[in-house]
């Protein structure tokens, strides 16, 4: 049963390396896994990682070029195998990024953060990328079968989102 839980004064997540061996197990067992098994999980560019302190979740943002050169900065990896609400651990991990950006690249880059559900890999039963909306993400639209979806612009858009998800499921 989903719950949630008592938060950590201290948040959920936790900066790691890209290599982190809890990290890539999680990585792993997601259905965008390309190469199960490798050490790395993220693909080359400006790369932000978490993983929550009872290495159940994890979080990986990436800033790089996509197959046209255009430059991305996404979600390229969200995996929670806790009892902590999805959309509780998005909303703090999108806060995360977007201070890490700003802290580590004196600000943020300028295209939207992104990040993609495949709906033929998710629960049937419910919509895809459900959690990322319950968190305040917005579908933009679908491209080669995934559902696009964009992170609040503003991270004071992402309280409404907090106030907005709280109690409701994962």
């Amino acid at each position: 049963m989903t719950q949630v839980l008592l938060r950590p004064a201290d948040g959920y997540w936790s900066k790691v390396r890209r290599t982190d061996r809890r990290a890539v197990a999680l990585a792993d067992r997601h259905y965008s896994r390309q190469t199960v098994g490798a050490p790395e999980f993220m693909a080359s560019g400006r790369t932000f990682v978490m993983l929550t302190a009872d290495a159940l979740a994890v979080w990986g943002a990436i800033e790089n070029l996509d197959p046209a050169g255009n430059r991305r900065w996404r979600c390229s990896i969200f995996r929670n195998e806790s009892m902590v609400l999805s959309s509780a651990l998005i909303v703090e991990a999108t806060e995360r990024t977007y201070a890490y950006w700003t802290r580590r690249y004196h600000g943020l880059p300028p295209v939207p953060f992104t990040t993609e559900v495949d709906p033929t890999k998710t629960l049937r039963k419910r919509d895809p990328g459900r959690c990322f909306r319950k968190a305040g993400w917005t579908v933009l639209g679908t491209v080669r079968g995934l559902v696009v979806l964009r992170a609040p612009s503003a991270v004071t858009s992402l309280a409404d989102a907090r106030r907005k998800r709280d109690g409701e499921g994962k």
